[in-house]
């Protein structure tokens, strides 16, 4: 897993954002952490519209500003993603969290999850300025409540997700 990091998405990874997306439908498989990414016409009105949601003066009402970047290898290889909000909203506290993040399928279980989750901790707590995040999953998915786990999630509860038909599981991880 070395060579992993954070970056960006731009219109370099376009090709392999299409796949993902396909991957993603093709496995049945949710879109958290994806930024909404099946509902845009491309990849690059994709990326315009994380544009707006970097500042406050761009954000849309009612939402809040947040983060998106791409796991990937040293060779370039596109393995997940993960979406940062900066705040929490009555949705996002209830339901979503700071954090949402997604695993390529053909990647997953092999640690990209935790190793992902893992990098970014420093991002919250270094730009962001926050003391704690809250990551949310599924009661049903066991391999997001170990990653968050082992990424120093603290139980806090549960919601229901009434959209998803879903139980929610709170966990805070403490970033000082």
């Amino acid at each position: 897993m070395d060579g992993l990091h954070l970056v960006k998405p731009s219109a370099e990874y376009e090709d392999q954002l299409l796949a993902y997306v396909k991957e993603l439908y093709d496995a049945t498989s949710t879109f958290d952490g994806t930024a909404g990414i099946r509902n845009f016409p491309s990849i690059k009105f994709w990326i315009k519209n994380l544009e707006l949601y970097s500042s406050e003066e761009t954000c849309p009402e009612g939402k809040v500003c947040a983060t998106q970047f791409l796991l990937v290898d040293g060779g370039n290889t596109l393995l997940g993603m993960i979406n940062i909000r900066h705040t929490l909203n009555e949705y996002l506290a209830k339901i979503g969290g700071h954090i949402g993040y997604n695993i390529r399928p053909k990647y997953r279980r092999m640690g990209y999850g935790k190793k992902m989750l893992a990098m970014a901790l420093p991002y919250c707590r270094d730009t962001l300025d926050l003391d704690r995040v809250l990551v949310t999953c599924n009661s049903s998915n066991e391999a997001s409540r170990r990653t968050i786990l082992a990424c120093g999630g603290i139980f806090d509860g549960t919601s229901f997700d009434e959209a998803d038909g879903e139980t929610v599981e709170r966990y805070f991880i403490n970033l000082r």
